[in-house]
Protein backbone atom coordinates (compact mmCIF):
# COMPACT_ATOMS: atom_id res chain seq x y z
CA UNK A 1 0.00 0.00 0.00
CA UNK A 2 1.30 3.43 -1.34
CA UNK A 3 0.89 6.50 0.89
CA UNK A 4 -0.91 9.83 -0.50
CA UNK A 5 -2.00 13.16 0.72
CA UNK A 6 -4.05 12.96 3.70
CA UNK A 7 -2.87 9.40 4.74
CA UNK A 8 -1.88 8.95 8.20
CA UNK A 9 1.90 7.00 8.12
CA UNK A 10 4.20 5.71 11.35
CA UNK A 11 7.71 6.61 10.66
CA UNK A 12 10.03 3.79 10.96
CA UNK A 13 13.39 5.31 11.26
CA UNK A 14 15.20 8.19 12.28
CA UNK A 15 14.60 11.15 15.73
CA UNK A 16 10.34 10.77 15.11
CA UNK A 17 10.66 6.42 14.71
CA UNK A 18 7.47 5.47 16.51
CA UNK A 19 5.21 8.60 16.09
CA UNK A 20 2.15 9.11 13.74
CA UNK A 21 2.36 11.19 10.97
CA UNK A 22 -0.08 12.55 8.40
CA UNK A 23 1.18 13.18 4.71
CA UNK A 24 0.31 17.16 3.68
CA UNK A 25 2.43 16.73 0.54
CA UNK A 26 3.90 14.81 -1.99
CA UNK A 27 7.40 15.38 -3.58
CA UNK A 28 8.43 12.49 -6.18
CA UNK A 29 9.79 9.62 -4.08
CA UNK A 30 9.22 11.91 -0.60
CA UNK A 31 6.12 12.46 1.51
CA UNK A 32 5.86 15.55 3.22
CA UNK A 33 4.79 14.87 7.15
CA UNK A 34 3.52 16.78 10.05
CA UNK A 35 2.05 16.20 13.44
CA UNK A 36 0.91 19.70 14.26
CA UNK A 37 3.16 19.69 17.28
CA UNK A 38 6.87 18.99 17.58
CA UNK A 39 6.86 18.79 13.45
CA UNK A 40 4.67 21.56 12.14
CA UNK A 41 2.42 22.53 9.17
CA UNK A 42 4.91 25.38 7.97
CA UNK A 43 7.84 22.91 8.45
CA UNK A 44 6.47 19.42 7.26
CA UNK A 45 9.43 16.93 7.23
CA UNK A 46 10.40 15.68 4.32
CA UNK A 47 10.96 12.11 4.61
CA UNK A 48 11.33 8.74 1.97
CA UNK A 49 8.29 6.55 1.27
CA UNK A 50 9.89 3.80 2.19
CA UNK A 51 11.08 5.24 5.83
CA UNK A 52 7.20 5.76 6.96
CA UNK A 53 4.35 2.58 7.11
CA UNK A 54 0.73 3.52 5.78
CA UNK A 55 -1.62 3.26 8.60
CA UNK A 56 -4.96 4.50 6.72
CA UNK A 57 -6.77 7.58 5.93
CA UNK A 58 -7.58 10.24 7.89
CA UNK A 59 -11.17 11.68 8.67
CA UNK A 60 -13.24 13.13 5.50
CA UNK A 61 -13.57 16.59 6.70
CA UNK A 62 -9.56 16.74 6.88
CA UNK A 63 -8.95 14.85 3.54
CA UNK A 64 -11.54 17.44 2.12
CA UNK A 65 -9.83 20.34 3.33
CA UNK A 66 -6.45 19.91 2.24
CA UNK A 67 -7.18 17.79 -1.25
CA UNK A 68 -9.49 21.44 -1.80
CA UNK A 69 -7.27 24.32 -0.52
CA UNK A 70 -3.95 22.34 -0.26
CA UNK A 71 -3.16 23.08 3.22
CA UNK A 72 -4.29 22.56 6.73
CA UNK A 73 -3.77 23.92 10.16
CA UNK A 74 -1.96 22.43 13.14
CA UNK A 75 -4.80 22.74 14.57
CA UNK A 76 -6.43 20.31 11.97
CA UNK A 77 -3.65 17.86 11.70
CA UNK A 78 -3.41 17.31 15.63
CA UNK A 79 -7.33 16.82 15.35
CA UNK A 80 -7.44 14.24 12.59
CA UNK A 81 -4.22 12.06 14.29
CA UNK A 82 -6.51 12.70 17.73
CA UNK A 83 -9.46 11.05 15.78
CA UNK A 84 -7.46 8.50 14.21
CA UNK A 85 -6.10 7.30 17.73
CA UNK A 86 -9.29 7.38 19.31
CA UNK A 87 -8.00 10.40 21.90
CA UNK A 88 -10.41 13.30 21.10
CA UNK A 89 -9.40 15.38 24.41
CA UNK A 90 -5.55 15.34 23.42
CA UNK A 91 -5.80 18.76 21.16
Amino acid sequence: MESHAADIVLSLTGRDKGQLMLVVAEEGDFLLLANGRARRAEAPKRKRRKHVSPQGTCDARTRQKLLETGRLTNSDIRKALSLWTGDEDAN
